[in-house]
């Protein structure tokens, strides 16, 4: 404070001047309580066109209420007592209107030999709003996230649970302290915790920006619920959100309509878009040895053609069932359509199954059947063709099997003919048609 610094209607200091009024910052002088200089930039931003304009009042009333109390004390302590300024944020009122926000500091100096304060101010209007803005966000964010009604968390790098929500919390049967700390896949059933980690890897290290879809998850009392599950990271931050929506009855649903769509109506049997699936999924595996067992109900038409659809149709229910029971839990059995029924069986004894089967079924199908109309007897003929995916398409394999059910139909029927009967109380009927493969 014992030299005097120039400034406009000071002595002049050419450098000194050149670096006021070409700098970026806010430049006050203020000497006895009033501006006595300001740079373009702090013109500019008061709305004055000279400092002239703000010496019509105080520069103590050129702040805001809230601050000016505490601006009084410290230009006191500039002037009187030369103890510079720090950085502080304070708010200015310019002559246009408005606020703003400024981060200024201040050193103490001597003005044409009096007390000074030289004051200069960062201009933060556009930071404080960016900052006003993200907390206002922050709260937004948080209220919805609070009161969201599906579940959602906040994951770390690691795919940690840092904020639970209450749906979560409910969704999941856990409280949200249970959550905390732990890697949202611990919840995930078995089946699907490597997928559920591996999409969050794919998140986490940028290879996608999302990511989603459905996974099991289990709750404390061991129940499995079907949840979607979408992720995406939260800005800059490190951290990720994931929204969890329970689609438990959608998922049910689904598989409703799939079963409804593969199964036939009258046997409940799968129907002949589920038999091409599995035999084409069979044959897939290029090597793995895969058994066709054709089998057509003799003697069917007959009753058809005699006692009526109904009688038909109940028929092959009563069919269905029995072949049903007739197969190993790892074979597959369904219904081509008509009274065409076919069985799939895979491994290297496919062959030898087949034949197996062949025989099973017709001792079952052979049966008496009590129908409505009284009590009949079919036989059935069979046929059974082996191959592998290298060697055939699921279309040849069905076709061959089903060639070799006419050949063995041929054949029974050269060498006897006889018919299914019906009579109106349970018997064993007169004749019962059958053929081997």
């Amino acid at each position: 404070m014992q030299a005097a610094v120039p400034v406009m209607g000071g002595a002049g200091d050419a450098g000194f001047h050149a670096l006021v009024e070409l700098s970026p910052d806010i430049i006050f002088v203020i000497c006895d309580g009033y501006h006595v200089f300001a740079n373009p930039r702090a013109l500019e931003r008061m709305g004055a066109q000279t400092v002239a304009d703000l010496q019509d009042r105080p520069a103590i009333e050129f702040m805001h209420p809230d601050f000016r109390n505490t601006g009084a004390q410290r230009i006191r302590s500039l002037t009187s007592d030369a103890e510079p300024l720090r950085y502080v944020e304070e708010k200015l009122l310019p002559l246009s209107g408005g606020e703003i926000d400024i981060e200024a500091a201040g050193t103490p100096l001597l003005y044409d030999g009096r007390p000074a304060a030289l004051i200069i101010a960062r201009d933060i209007t556009a930071r404080k709003a960016a900052e006003a803005e993200l907390i206002a966000a922050q709260h937004r964010f948080q209220g919805a996230f609070q009161h969201a009604p599906t579940g959602m968390a906040i994951l770390d790098g690691e795919g940690a649970v840092t904020e639970a929500n209450p749906a979560l919390e409910e969704l999941l049967d856990t409280p949200s302290a249970e959550l905390v700390g732990k890697t949202y896949w611990q919840w995930v059933d078995v089946a699907d915790r490597q997928r559920a980690r591996a999409a969050f890897r794919e998140l986490a290290d940028g290879s996608v920006e999302s990511c989603r879809g459905d996974v099991r998850f289990r709750r404390p009392d061991g129940t499995t619920l079907w949840v979607h599950v979408r992720m995406a990271a939260l800005a800059d931050s490190g951290s990720y959100v994931a929204h969890l929506h329970d689609v438990t009855a959608a998922k049910a649903a689904e598989e409703e309509l799939t079963q409804q769509a593969r199964t036939d109506p009258l046997t409940e049997l799968p129907n002949r878009a589920a038999l091409m699936h599995q035999l084409t999924g069979a044959l897939a595996e290029r090597l793995s040895l895969v058994a066709v067992l054709f089998l057509d109900l003799d003697g069917f038409k007959q009753i058809n053609d005699e006692y009526g659809h109904a009688a038909g149709d109940e028929l092959l229910r009563l069919m269905g069932r029995r072949l049903r029971g007739a197969i190993r839990s790892e074979d597959f059995m369904g219904r081509l359509g008509g009274d065409e029924f076919v069985a799939i069986l895979t491994g290297p004894d496919c062959e030898q199954r087949a034949r197996g089967l062949a025989a099973r079924i017709r001792g079952v199908v052979r049966q008496p059947v009590l129908l409505g109309c009284g009590v009949v007897c079919v036989g059935a003929s069979i046929g059974v063709a082996v191959g592998t995916g290298t060697d055939h398409s699921a279309a040849e394999l069905l076709a061959a099997a089903d060639a070799a059910m006419y050949r063995a139909k041929s054949a029974r029927y050269g060498a006897t003919t006889s018919s299914p009967i019906a009579s109106s109380a349970p018997a064993v009927p007169a004749v019962t048609a059958g053929t081997a493969p």
